[in-house]
């Protein structure tokens, strides 16, 4: 017969057993447990009871309204939690300054006539100026980096990048990601890409004139420049005769070039499948394309050749920069671990 110490022992056992079933499920890709707590069925069902009672009282929904209209809206710790979550020190009149938008600054100096105020106690000041500044700061920025990075890519392929890293649309994502935009003081309710650009190259203003160029061009390192490491540079940059700049670039190399046809299928049919090879007077392979017809396949291996002369080839080696970083953390922990050592 057992007694109470025997069955706490099996039970034990088959707890150790259960826990060691969970876990090797885990390591195998399964989860055992769901972890679902109970609370989160009745609260789910709760949340969307009032979305429903709320489309029947207002079927019409309401328009968007800015975060600055919620009560517990604190708009200078939302400023300072803004700097210290990119791991920055701005001037705070710089950052605040950065943020508004010259429409909002006219309709705020209108509403302040309005009322018979003075408006040259106003000290609301737009980004015009800043978000012009930062725009320069950031193209410049961009030139000497990307010089860095691909020393073999031509001026024109240069500027294709900076000119992507620069346009609106990327830009404003980097704005939003990096929470602008509930800091924006706008007329337009969600900020437009237009506007996300300005406030973001506004910010870069405001970290040059806080912090020193040293501390811009990381956050452009950060923030732009790795944006471009799973994208293709060729793609971005769209050479529009692949042909004719190759056989510029070899010529002037006392080279010529020798399309030659590897590889077909499915001749004379709507799946034809066409390999050519670039061969230089060396008789070395520089490059290889497929298309559907000679001349596209012959087009594609120019381009393939241009991007391996140009170090443009996708997947492309890590950035320096990146590479750099590396190597100055290990060092650093190196030296504090050696002190630690010593002092031990």
């Amino acid at each position: 017969m057992l007694n109470k110490y025997h069955l706490w022992l099996e039970f034990a056992n088959v707890g150790i057993r259960i826990t060691r079933y969970n876990v090797t499920l885990g390591l195998l890709g399964h989860t055992g447990i769901r972890r679902i707590h109970n609370h989160v069925r009745p609260t789910l069902y709760a949340l969307r009871y009032r979305k429903e009672i709320e489309k029947r009282k207002n079927p019409i929904p309401k328009p968007p309204s800015h975060r600055n209209t919620f009560l517990e809206w604190n708009y200078n710790a939302e400023l300072f939690a803004f700097g210290k979550r990119l791991n920055e020190e701005f001037d705070s009149n710089l950052l605040r300054q950065a943020f508004v938008e010259k429409s909002y600054a006219v309709k705020e100096r209108l509403r302040q006539e309005e009322l018979n105020l003075n408006v040259e106690t106003l000290s609301l000041k737009d980004n015009e100026s800043m978000s012009q500044e930062g725009m320069t700061i950031l193209k410049s920025n961009l030139n000497a980096i990307l010089a860095r990075e691909f020393p073999r890519l031509p001026e024109s392929g240069i500027h294709a990048i900076q000119g992507y890293l620069t346009s609106d649309s990327v830009l404003s994502n980097f704005s939003s990601q990096i929470g602008t935009k509930d800091l924006i003081q706008c007329n337009e309710i969600p900020p437009t890409e237009e506007t996300l650009s300005r406030v973001f190259c506004g910010v870069i203003s405001a970290i040059q004139n806080s912090s020193g160029r040293k501390r811009v061009k990381t956050f452009i390192e950060d923030f732009v420049l790795t944006h471009l490491c799973d994208k293709d540079i060729n793609e971005i940059w769209d050479v529009q005769k692949p042909w004719a700049m190759l056989t510029d670039i070899l010529s002037s190399k006392g080279e010529t070039i020798e399309p030659r046809l590897l590889r077909q299928a499915g001749k004379n049919t709507l799946l034809s499948v066409f390999i050519v090879g670039l061969y230089t007077s060396e008789k070395k392979l520089i490059g290889t394309g497929t298309g559907e017809t000679v001349e596209i396949a012959q087009e594609m291996a120019a381009r393939d050749a241009l991007s391996i002369i140009h170090g443009t080839r996708y997947p492309r080696p890590t950035f320096k920069f990146l590479i750099e970083r590396q190597n100055t953390s290990a060092i650093s922990t190196a030296k504090e671990t050696t002190q630690l050592k010593l002092r031990n």
